[in-house]
């Protein structure tokens, strides 16, 4: 109860700071809700060009209430695949419709629909995803699956969204699991688990293809290829090419992330017997990029009259992009003493602005096999084995890293007695790395010719050859082996209430042995209501960067000295895992077959919580107390309405943590004003927060984010959508790469047209 009146209190003062913020921007909302309600008198069309009978079908799939929708088996967190509705987890499944109608180019674009799901984008145009308030140095703490596989980078503890995308067409579902469930997924899986599921061969028959283009000249082409090579043998292939524009950063100047990332895929399924079936699935992506980390042509400053863009008080340090100071042109490379008011400045930085992006090239490849069947005595089993190779040269920073994984995977479920269901499995993989340093020339610091003084700026060169990021490959690891095994069984104590009891093994080259156990509880009030609690346990393994690296990333002039001085940062090899206890309440209630709301309160205690910061990667007990509340009303067979609000506080140290929006809400209404028309509108909320970095933290204000798009789904399985985003902001920044003081991207209003074809 302590816990839900904090909560309640906690949204109470968020309510009126909302109203209050709101005011100007009360009329889109109005014309959102009002375009909604309007539409539910317009009649359906009949110049759709659909039959009597696919009308009539269509419009028995659009009445499905939840019961039959809450049937769709997912895995979820008890080990096999169990109807949504009893799922006893905080659990949204993200289907290819909920990304295409919503006018998203990428599945993790989608993740913004999702309560307790904090996006962003940063510098270049990648994503950066935090779950529940849980996040730290530019790495994602949650684990992240396709179709098995486990796509989180040991060496930053990233997930290259772009890179991991697959096209629409062969996508199933994304299951998204907010809290731990480490007792079946392991370590990594720590706020939560992405599980991505592509569809079966035989279900990609014939041929697709989509096209989006954006007005900023971003594009995405993907084609999608199914066949039959007898009764039980299917297969597909596909191949997409995505070109992503120069942006923006937040002081208007050129990004310079613009690229693309090329993949090509294949899926071959077979039924071998009644009971036995071979899956063979790989792929390769490669990316180009100009430069992700933009350290050039920004200043350190001791003293500064100057009004500076954050309100720092002079005299302490920072850094400030020159972008947004009064004329950046003065700077490149002439004299700027207009802006040596007082004080002393150097620059920081080089040259990662690489006119030629094949200076970064990142190339991966992947195979998986699996065999997987279901015995007489209804054991679900499977064996899956998975290689990858990943190659990525960082030109701009002095490194390439090659990366060499094999896993082999056992999983089984089965029945046992009446009233119980064990879940149990064996992995191993084995991973290696090569490094090379200094794979481009010596890293170059923009300096002053002289000290100050001068003022003149220029390319001096360093002492000694420096890399911005150093992985010493001598001394530290470069291969690692982890051993994990796990058991839950789930127990039907009687008709309404369920237990889980489960526990994961893990034995890692980089973190030694550990058991992570977890409990849940569901009790069935009714047909339309169900509670569950849930505790966990969980283990993250830092990344080799924040362990073993050293990081350049500033060199400056000091004037007692007299001396150029490079600052830098280094990883802490004594980080030990992050230990986290979760806790987490539940509601989950269908008071009528048209509408379906979730309810979860939980409370997060970590030890060792690793966040950034010079001169070292430094712990944090960090403790996070938060909750969810979610909606999907389908009012009629033409008008959709799904949202959800979060509230999430966290404190480090005891002390208030500000770098994730403590509020967050999101409204999604798709209204048909035909049979083949639909009207999407959507409203994205996220509070204020603070970007901490190096020396000089940057404050986010409150945004709010209106979508809207029309979706035209015509005859001959044509869909046609246009969308606007950002439409009520022509350009706001969400994020940068915190460790280095990145000047912050900027998020820019585009105009987006889709077109889908099936034949």
């Amino acid at each position: 109860m302590h816990l839900a009146n904090k909560f309640i209190n906690a949204n109470l003062e968020f309510l009126a700071r909302f109203l209050k913020s709101f005011v100007t921007k009360l009329f889109p909302i109005c014309c959102f809700f009002a375009c909604s309600l309007l539409g539910q008198a317009v009649p359906d069309s009949n110049s759709s060009g659909l039959t009597p009978f696919e009308k009539a079908e269509l419009r028995r799939l659009l009445d499905l209430d939840f019961l039959d929708l809450s049937r769709t088996p997912i895995r979820g967190v008890l080990g096999y695949e169990q109807e949504h509705w009893k799922n006893p987890a905080s659990v949204h499944v993200i289907r290819p419709k909920d990304i295409s109608l919503n006018g998203h180019v990428l599945m993790v674009d989608a993740f913004r629909n999702v309560a307790g799901i904090f996006t962003t984008r940063g510098v270049g145009y990648d994503d950066f995803v935090t779950m529940r308030n849980f996040s730290g140095s530019a790495t994602e703490k949650f684990l992240t699956m396709v179709d098995g596989r486990e796509v989180l980078q040991i060496m930053g503890g990233t997930i290259n969204w772009t890179t991991e995308d697959v096209p629409l067409a062969i996508l199933d579902r994304v299951e998204i699991i907010r809290g731990p469930g480490a007792s079946i997924w392991g370590t990594n899986s720590v706020s939560g688990v992405v599980n991505v599921v592509t569809k079966h061969a035989a279900q990609t028959q014939g041929d697709s293809v989509r096209l989006i283009i954006e007005n900023d000249g971003t594009f995405l082409g993907e084609y999608v290829h199914g066949g039959q090579i007898s009764d039980d043998t299917f297969y597909r292939f596909w191949v997409r090419d995505q070109e992503y524009s120069e942006g923006k950063l937040i002081s208007g100047m050129d990004a310079r992330d613009d690229g693309y990332a090329r993949k090509a895929g294949f899926r071959f399924d077979k039924e071998l017997g009644s009971n036995l079936d071979l899956t063979i699935a790989g792929g390769f992506a490669t990316r180009r990029v100009d430069h992700v980390l933009d350290l050039s042509y920004r200043l350190f400053y001791i003293n500064n009259d100057i009004a500076n863009p954050y309100g720092l008080t002079p005299g302490t340090p920072a850094i400030i992009p020159i972008g947004l100071l009064p004329d950046p042109t003065l700077l490149n490379g002439t004299n700027w003493s207009p802006f040596a008011v007082s004080g002393d400045y150097s620059t920081i930085g080089g040259y990662p602005r690489y006119q030629n992006y094949e200076e970064m090239p990142q190339d991966g490849s992947h195979l998986r096999a699996k065999l997987s069947g279901i015995t007489d005595n209804d054991l679900e089993w499977s064996v899956a084995g998975y290689a990858e190779l990943y190659d990525t040269s960082l030109g701009h920073i002095g490194h390439s890293w090659e990366r060499e994984e094999f896993d082999l995977d056992f999983r089984a479920n089965r029945p046992w007695g009446e009233k119980n269901h064990i879940a149990f499995g064996l992995a191993a993989k084995h991973l290696s790395l090569d490094v090379q340093e200094n794979v481009t020339p010596p890293w170059n610091f923009l300096t002053f010719d002289t000290i100050p003084g001068t003022q003149t700026l220029t390319s001096a060169t360093p002492a000694s050859n420096i890399p911005i990021i150093d992985y010493h490959y001598q001394s530290n690891p470069t291969k690692f082996d982890r051993v994990t095994g796990f058991v839950q069984n789930s127990t039907d104590i009687n008709e309404k209430l369920s237990l889980s009891l489960g526990a994961k093994f893990e034995d890692s080259d980089l973190s030694g042995s550990s058991v992570q156990p977890g409990a849940r509880i569901s009790y069935l009030l009714d047909e339309g209501n169900i509670l569950w609690g849930a505790y966990s346990r969980a283990y993250r393994q830092a990344s080799l960067v924040e362990q073993y690296t050293k990081v350049s990333y500033a060199r400056f002039y000091d004037p007692t000295n007299s001396v150029w001085v490079n600052q830098s940062f280094a990883g802490n090899p004594s980080l030990r895992d992050e230990t986290m206890d979760a806790y987490e309440l539940g509601w989950r209630t269908r008071p009528s077959d048209k509408l379906l709301i979730e309810l979860s309160l939980y409370h997060y205690s970590t030890e060792d919580a690793v966040f950034s910061g010079p001169p070292v990667y430094t712990t944090s007990d960090v403790k996070t107390t938060g909750g969810e509340l979610t909606f999907d009303y389908r009012a009629s067979h033409s008008w959709h309405l799904q949202g959800g609000y979060s509230y999430s506080k966290g404190k480090k140290d005891g002390v208030k943590q500000d770098d994730f929006p403590e509020s967050m809400a999101n409204l999604s209404s798709h209204l048909k004003l035909r049979d083949d028309l639909t009207f999407i509108q959507s409203l994205y909320y996220t509070g204020d927060r603070t970007i901490p970095s190096a020396y000089n933290p940057i404050p986010i204000d409150d945004y709010l984010r209106l979508d809207l798009g029309f979706v035209w789904q015509a005859k001959e399985n044509w869909e046609i959508g246009l969308f606007g985003r950002d439409l009520l902001d022509p350009g706001h920044a969400e994020n940068m790469y915190n460790d280095l003081d990145v000047e912050p991207g900027s998020v820019e209003r585009t105009f987006l047209l889709s077109i889908t074809k099936k034949f």
